[in-house]
């Protein structure tokens, strides 16, 4: 039970990798907090959970705005009396160049994964402080925060500033025993990482393979047990780190 008597925020915990990692967290232990904009998804996770002996509540959380991230930070305060660990998981995609990309699409993606990521950190991390008893933020960036990913302009800038955002965040908070590390997956089978490649030819599905050392795709689960090791006290001398989860992919 590593994370035993842990209180973990993770958004975008309706799906995907945030599902995975809720029900993992849980497993070891911990009381989750599912914020996710999808309130329904949010719901049936949360209660899920509950119906399998676990603590999880939801609340319906849109990152980009102050507001919504206070209130959900309040509810886990008002429902579980602590903060330890934050996922900032939440996220979306988008895809053109920047000639290409309009106005709208480029303010939402860096609205939701880095402003998201800096509103429940300015949030959840004085709840950490206060409760004296250290803490971990795990942020999401990708490999397409490493290395140029074809006409993903915006979703390659936000998750490379995600990647220094959470080296920032590490320097300012260490003094409180607050650790600060993010994580970089390759494709991932959630069902987002399904959809993008259901339409591939043999030939195309055959390329992006080959693409990756490990010739395939990542399970979510490994994406999650690469985010318990970082929440855990197994990952307490890491902080200001970015764990790459990619099958060798930035490896070639």
């Amino acid at each position: 039970m590593r994370l035993s008597n842990k209180v973990a925020i993770i958004t975008g915990g309706g799906a995907g990798i945030g599902k995975t990692t809720a029900e993992l967290f849980v497993s070891e232990g911990a009381a989750v907090m599912i914020a996710d904009v999808n309130i329904s998804a949010a719901q049936k996770i949360a209660e899920s959970l509950q119906a399998g002996g676990g603590q999880a509540a939801w609340a319906k959380t849109d990152v980009s705005s102050g507001s919504s991230v206070e209130a959900m930070v309040q509810a886990t305060l008002n429902r579980f009396g602590r903060v330890d660990i934050l996922f900032n998981n939440a996220g979306v995609e988008g895809f053109g160049t920047v000639v290409d990309t309009d106005e709208a699409t480029w303010e939402r993606i860096f609205a939701v994964h880095v402003r998201g990521a800096y509103l429940c950190s300015k949030y959840a991390i004085p709840a950490m402080i206060d409760g004296e008893h250290g803490g971990a933020v795990i942020n999401v960036s990708s490999v397409a925060g490493l290395i140029g990913i074809p006409k993903m302009a915006a979703y390659c800038a936000a998750k490379g500033a995600i990647i220094s955002l959470t080296r920032a965040m590490a320097v300012d908070f260490a003094s409180y025993g607050i650790r600060v590390n993010c994580i970089a997956p390759g494709t991932t089978m959630t069902e987002l990482g399904k959809r993008l490649i259901e339409n591939d030819t043999p030939e195309k599905l055959a390329m992006r393979l080959s693409r990756y050392p490990l010739n395939r795709f990542a399970e979510p689960n490994e994406i999650a047990r690469g985010v318990l090791f970082l929440a855990s006290d197994e990952g307490s001398y890491a902080t200001g780190m970015c764990l790459t989860l990619d099958g060798g992919l930035t490896a070639v």
